[in-house]
């Protein structure tokens, strides 16, 4: 891993369309309806990535990171902000940055050989000559821990794993340099799930890849990431080195996460899920978002929303508990 940026996400937001239907707008436009506020998915986030990082992004179902993720692969264009890949304005998706998905079953082509599902892309993007093709595919193939002699078979003919190692070497077969991994491993059996992991790990090693790993499994996460980012209702709650994130949390909605993950020096624990329900995105709480849910909340809270706020050691955290006395931090 370098100093060097490969990616910088500034002020990043998504706003999706509320969903009034075509009449609906027409009605909006000549003011005889009220025009619905949109969705804030991802909502003012920045970070940057340097070439050779896991960043890890976390947090519940709903909070943003999908979206996220395909913004930066560039299969999802941002309402406001910037994305700039290695010193250069985004324009769009491009064979730098691939995306895997969390669905091998869906994610393939039904009617595609094997093969074909590898080569596509970089045939059709002339990454090499077509009399280099077949032997690019099958060493891409065994990269990834398929046998190249079942590339004449589809992919319904494979397990799960066996798919996702196919999703993985479709994504390199262009050659880029960052990989968007959203929940790349959460439909697979747990035995599955860490042949995958070590798989993404030396293929950075090898391929000096750079990865945005999306997943809701804290435990992989905190094994693969060099740097975690915490989302909550598309807000960057927190962030920082993961080893210094997860060993001591700083923002309430972090610790309640980390809290709720089994480990086995703490069998005798009762394990709490975080109180209340995730409020819609479509009617956010004012000020922090996270109000509602907070053990810790403030009036201040409830009105004004708080400030990402450098902590020192590379962590940021948006939470006014760190307006406080030290110790009080430390007592709530």
């Amino acid at each position: 891993m370098t100093d060097a940026p490969i990616l910088e996400v500034r002020d990043l937001t998504k706003v999706f369309d509320a969903g009034m239907g075509l009449i609906g707008r027409a009605l909006a436009r000549l003011g005889l309806a009220k025009r619905r506020a949109g969705v804030r998915a991802v909502d003012g986030v920045s970070f940057t990535m340097r070439r050779g990082e896991v960043l890890g992004v976390v947090g519940e179902s709903g909070c943003g990171k999908s979206t996220l993720g395909r913004m930066v692969a560039g299969l999802t264009q941002p309402t406001t902000g910037e994305i700039v890949h290695d010193g250069r304005p985004d324009r769009g998706a491009g064979l730098d940055r691939q995306m895997i998905f969390q669905d091998p079953f869906s994610s393939l082509n039904p009617r595609k050989r094997l093969g074909e599902l590898i080569a596509e892309a970089p045939r059709v993007h002339r990454v090499v000559g077509p009399d280099e093709l077949t032997a690019y595919v099958e060493a891409l193939m065994e990269r990834c821990g398929v046998d190249p002699a079942f590339r004449e078979r589809f992919a319904h003919q494979f397990s799960g794993g066996q798919r996702q190692r196919v999703g993985i070497a479709r994504a390199l077969a262009v050659k880029p340099d960052l990989i968007v991994c959203d929940e790349a491993v959460s439909a697979l059996d747990v035995s599955i799930q860490a042949q995958i992991v070590n798989l993404f790990m030396d293929l950075r090693d090898e391929l000096d890849l750079t990865y945005l790993f999306i997943s809701h499994d804290l435990g992989v996460v905190r094994y693969v990431s060099d740097r975690v980012i915490v989302m909550y209702l598309g807000r960057v709650v927190e962030s920082g080195p993961a080893e210094a994130l997860f060993d001591a949390p700083n923002h309430p909605y972090t610790r309640a996460l980390i809290e709720g993950v089994p480990r086995l020096d703490r069998r005798r624990m009762t394990y709490a899920p975080i109180e209340g329900d995730i409020p819609s995105p479509l009617d956010p709480p004012p000020g922090c978002h996270f109000h509602p849910r907070c053990p810790f909340a403030m009036d201040r809270c409830r009105v004004e929303a708080p400030a990402l706020r450098d902590l020192g050691g590379d962590r940021r955290s948006a939470c006014h508990l760190n307006d406080k006395p030290t110790q009080l931090l430390k007592e709530a």
